[in-house]
C-alpha cells in the first residue's frame, strides 16, 4: 500500500468521523427536545410532525448516522446522509442570504459540510479504515 493511499484513507476517516460528530447534536436533539424537532419540521419542511414522531425520526437518524460513522453499506448510508443534509440545506437557503431578514450566519456552516459529504460519497470506495463491509 502506497503512502498516498494510506494518507487518503486517514483523511477520509477524519472526514467521516468529523461529519458524524457535526451531525450528532441534531440527532440527539430529536430525543432531548422533541418539541423543538416538531417545530423545525413545521417551520422548514411544512410537515406537522407529532412530538412522538420526533422520536421515530430520531431512531431512524441515529441508525443512519451509526451506519455512516462505521462505514456500513457506504453507498446507501453515505448517500442518504448526503441527500438528507442536502435537502435540509436547500430548505434553509433563506437563512443563508445576508440581505434577507431571515439571515443567520450559523446556517452557512451547512454548505462546507455538504461539500465534505459529497467528497466522502465520491471517494467512498477508498474509505476503508475502521469501516464495516
Amino acid at each position: 500500500m502506497s503512502d498516498n493511499v494510506k494518507r487518503t484513507g486517514k483523511a477520509l476517516l477524519v472526514l467521516r468521523l468529523s461529519m458524524a460528530l457535526f451531525l450528532l447534536p441534531w440527532v440527539l436533539e430529536k430525543f432531548t427536545e422533541p418539541e423543538q424537532t416538531a417545530r423545525i419540521f413545521s417551520h422548514f419542511y411544512h410537515i406537522d410532525l407529532p412530538v412522538a414522531g420526533s422520536y421515530v425520526v430520531g431512531v431512524i437518524w441515529a441508525l443512519l448516522l451509526l451506519a455512516f460513522a462505521v462505514g456500513f453499506k457506504k453507498r446507501i448510508s453515505y448517500g442518504l446522509v448526503m441527500v438528507l443534509h442536502g435537502l435540509t440545506t436547500v430548505f434553509t437557503i433563506p437563512q443563508m442570504l445576508p440581505f434577507l431578514d431571515t439571515y443567520n450566519h450559523l446556517f452557512v456552516a451547512a454548505i462546507p459540510v455538504l461539500g465534505g459529504l459529497i467528497a466522502l460519497y465520491i471517494l467512498r470506495d477508498e474509505d476503508t479504515i475502521w469501516t464495516i463491509s
